[in-house]
């Protein structure tokens, strides 16, 4: 009797994983309306402030372990999973070993996933990058001012960086993350070289090299501040993990 009942349970678990992933596959492709998915969620725990996570690194059921007992949605991409649920969930996430997550800016449950997918994939980009577990949407303070609108995120990277992506794209350099680099590391060249694995050197005829590309000097306080928010809306647009190196306007 015993057994049966723990099959029934385990039965009961997976029809509510394969619903929540239906659910939220459907969320992300946008064919869910609010009120419906608002009548679905509640179902799965899902209520009160959301928000979406992707998570790379780490395994589908090493992730269901870390999430076991708490309400959530998940969803296999590729090598990406994507986690529904509230934001208190980063905290389990961020303690597994070797992942990189993104986590969206909270919103209501129900709400279409378009913006907080954006969100997530940028967040989870720059986890992977910095080698943080896990980066909130919103804690970066120059990539808030930027606007969510993709026609102006474009032109901005065009703007600024265009030169310099075509640069790498023809050369296969790595010109424009290793300026990426230098600047998150406060332009300290021997701790941005030894995370790009190369000689100081290197990294200084590559800025030195982008300045001449882009025109614009990065010792100056008005080229690197327009420099770093171009960088974060490219970044934003996924023009710096290596998915895409055309010049922007082809996009």
């Amino acid at each position: 009797m015993a057994a049966l009942q723990l099959a029934m349970v385990r039965t009961e678990r997976e029809t509510l994983r394969r619903e929540g992933a239906e659910i939220l596959a459907e969320l992300l492709q946008d064919v869910l309306d609010p009120p419906t998915a608002r009548r679905r969620l509640p179902r799965h725990s899902i209520e009160g402030e959301t928000a979406l996570l992707v998570v790379r690194g780490v395994s589908e059921d090493a992730l269901l372990r870390s999430l076991d007992g708490q309400p959530h949605l998940l969803l296999g991409r590729g090598e990406a999973r994507y986690v529904l649920g509230s934001p208190e969930l980063g905290q389990a996430v961020a303690a597994m070993p070797g992942v990189a997550a993104g986590m969206s800016r909270p919103f209501p449950p129900g709400e279409p996933l378009r913006v907080a997918q954006r969100e997530a994939l940028w967040a989870a980009s720059n986890a992977a990058d910095s080698g943080r577990p896990l980066v909130r949407y919103g804690d970066d303070t120059a990539g808030r001012w930027l606007p969510d609108d993709p026609v102006v995120l474009t032109a901005l990277v065009e703007h600024v960086l265009g030169a310099a992506l075509r640069y790498d794209t023809a050369h296969n350099s790595q010109m424009l993350p290793s300026v990426r680099t230098w600047m998150e590391r406060d332009r300290r060249t021997d701790d941005a070289a030894a995370a790009l694995h190369i000689h100081p050197n290197t990294l200084a005829y590559r800025l030195r090299r982008f300045a001449e590309i882009t025109g614009r000097d990065l010792s100056s306080t008005g080229a690197f501040a327009e420099v770093w928010l171009a960088i974060r809306a490219a970044a934003q647009l996924g023009l710096m993990n290596g998915q895409d190196t055309r010049s922007v306007s082809d996009r």
